[in-house]
């Protein structure tokens, strides 16, 4: 639902009595306000639906539902395990910079879900090469992004960042009633996201690969190096939780463990482009935005919570007027039906092959597990795919050592097709 930029009028209420919000709609902008609401979450059923318009909507504005010409190989060939894997340091995303990278734009393409940026966010892509059969860190020892090779075919990303964090999980399992921000920052890494392309993530089960790697010994020391911190404990949280049984991060108990669903109790949230409309069109009604835009952590949360708060703050005041009663009803309906769509998130840790999270938090003498080292993980991850065929590989045995052409399958295309339903 689109903002008439022409709709725009000069008188309003003051409210001197009331702290939170001082200035309050009038009722025809209350109605126009609700129905904006209303519309935006009305035709979504499930979280898939929401998160399926949310991307469309995200990919247009950032013009790349028309197709992006990006600059890396367009198709490989697997065959077996007959091929290595190179890991590239490529930068730091900023959500305040408009000229993004085209990784950025690639990665945006490849998952519908990212989260942009944030507190020391460090960005790492994966690539298949045939120069050896092994892995590799490229930028280990050097701070200095890379460019992707054009000869090399996108395997994933990773992006690893610090947060101040309210995960229940988390504490039980640290043992701390609350995480504290200085300790939480300095000594528990976040994977924000792990996200294999397709088809190299459904056919080789690429996303406990980009899982693997992305806990290893070698990005926590690039890490630690770059930020100077340190890092003992590396946790993530499953796209999804209690809709669906399963996830990239099962059967990896080795190296990585569940421990726990989030506690559920946001609503799903309306994002860009349709909040920043309304935002603007608040600030150009004379509505004081101070009380409704947020810095530090969960911004976008806590904004989201602010805007529902004013709407029903303004649907309550005006609630003499009967139409605004009726819409009133109806966005109480709307905002229950988010809550029930909110998804209790799998929160999984890696020690990094310690015993314990703790075991190198105050060692004088830093202890590394080898099993942990990128090699040991890459071919532990090809002799589970390749040789004995785990993790549901057994009924793909047909194609496992013949050749194999990988193309992307990018969801600007996917999602032209209405029966695409899948969220990744």
């Amino acid at each position: 639902m689109p903002i008439n930029p022409n709709y725009i009028k000069v008188d309003f209420d003051e409210i001197d009595t009331r702290k939170r919000f001082r200035t309050l709609l009038d009722a025809a902008d209350t109605i126009y306000l609700a129905n904006y609401f209303n519309g935006y979450f009305s035709h979504i059923e499930t979280a898939s639906d929401l998160m399926r318009f949310q991307k469309i909507e995200d990919l247009k504005m950032k013009k790349l539902w028309d197709g992006f010409d990006h600059p890396f190989q367009k198709e490989c060939v697997i065959n077996g395990g007959n091929f290595g894997v190179n890991i590239y340091f490529v930068g730091q995303r900023n959500d305040a910079r408009k000229k993004k990278e085209d990784y950025e734009k690639f990665f945006d393409l490849t998952s519908s879900h990212i989260t942009h940026g944030g507190f020391r966010n460090t960005d790492f892509v994966c690539t298949l090469t045939s120069l050896h059969d092994s892995i590799q860190f490229i930028n280990e020892g050097t701070n200095t992004p890379s460019k992707i090779p054009s000869d090399e075919f996108i395997l994933g990303f990773i992006s690893l960042g610090a947060d101040v964090l309210s995960n229940k999980p988390l504490q039980i399992y640290t043992g701390q009633g609350k995480l504290m921000p200085q300790f939480v920052n300095e000594s528990i890494v976040n994977a924000k996201t792990l996200v294999p392309t397709q088809p190299f993530g459904r056919l080789f089960r690429g996303g406990k690969l980009i899982s693997l790697i992305s806990q290893s010994n070698e990005l926590r020391d690039f890490y630690n190096k770059k930020w100077g911190t340190n890092v003992v404990l590396w946790y993530t949280m499953s796209l999804y939780g209690s809709t669906k049984d399963s996830s990239q991060y099962d059967q990896l108990n080795r190296h990585i463990q569940f421990i726990g669903n989030t506690e559920s109790i946001h609503p799903m949230r309306m994002k860009s482009p349709h909040k920043e409309r309304i935002l603007e069109w608040l600030e150009r009604r004379g509505v004081d935005l101070s009380s409704i835009t947020f810095t530090g952590s969960s911004t976008a949360d806590r904004q989201f919570r602010s805007l529902l708060s004013y709407l029903e703050y303004c649907l309550k005041y005006r609630k003499s007027d009967p139409t605004i009663k009726v819409l009133a009803e109806k966005f109480d309906r709307e905002i229950k039906n988010l809550g029930e769509m909110t998804e209790q998130k799998r929160c999984y840790v890696s020690t990094f092959g310690m015993e314990n999270w703790d075991d190198n938090l105050i060692n004088r003498e830093y202890e590394i597990k080898e099993e942990n080292n990128l090699v040991q993980l890459f071919q532990y991850w090809k002799k589970k795919v390749f040789k004995k065929k785990d993790w549901g590989m057994r009924k793909h045995k047909d194609y496992l050592n013949k050749d194999v052409k990988l193309e992307y399958e990018l969801l600007s295309e996917q999602f032209k097709d209405s029966s695409f339903n899948q969220i990744r």
